[in-house]
C-alpha cells in the first residue's frame, strides 16, 4: 500500500492511501475493440487490450505536444476534475469488480459517477483526451 499522491487529494472515496485505479477501458470482449489477424479479427479482452490502448493514447499526446510527457497522472486528474471530463472520458457509473469462484464470491467496489475504485475516471475519449494531455505538456501540467 502507498500513501496518497497530492494528485488525489479532495478527490470523493479516495481514503489516505494511494488511490487505484486512475483509469479503465473497455476490455469487454463482446463491445470493446478486436485485433485483425491474416485469418480475421478476434476479440481483445481485458488487461491485454486495455494496456496497449493506453499506451496509445499516451504515444499520440506525445505526438501531439512534441514531447515525451512522462508521468501523465497529475495531467488526467487535472483533466478529470475540470469542466471537460465528460467530454475527455466516459464515465462507468454501473456495475461492480465482484469476483465469483467456485469457493465463494467476494463482493466488490460499485461504479459510481466520478472517480471510483471499480474504473477510476473511466474509459479514454480519445479525441479529447489526446489534445487536453498535450496542452498540459505545454503548461508544465504533467511535470508534478
Amino acid at each position: 500500500m502507498f500513501g496518497k499522491p497530492s494528485y488525489q487529494d479532495g478527490v470523493p472515496r479516495i481514503g489516505r492511501m494511494r488511490g487505484v485505479p486512475d483509469v479503465a477501458a473497455d476490455a469487454d470482449s463482446a463491445t470493446a475493440m478486436s485485433l485483425m489477424f491474416t485469418g480475421g479479427p478476434l476479440p481483445a479482452q481485458g488487461t491485454s487490450a486495455a494496456t496497449p490502448l493506453w499506451a496509445g493514447v499516451i504515444a499520440l499526446a506525445d505526438q501531439d505536444a512534441g514531447e515525451h510527457l512522462g508521468f501523465v497522472n497529475p495531467a488526467i486528474y487535472a483533466i478529470a476534475r475540470g469542466p471537460a471530463y465528460d467530454q475527455a472520458f466516459h464515465d462507468v457509473v454501473t456495475g461492480d469488480n465482484s469476483v465469483f469462484w467456485p469457493t465463494g464470491t467476494f463482493i466488490g467496489y460499485r461504479a459510481r459517477p466520478g472517480w471510483d475504485p471499480v474504473t477510476g475516471w473511466g474509459s479514454p475519449n480519445a479525441q479529447t483526451l489526446v489534445p487536453l494531455l498535450a496542452h498540459a505538456a505545454r503548461n508544465g501540467g504533467t511535470r508534478s
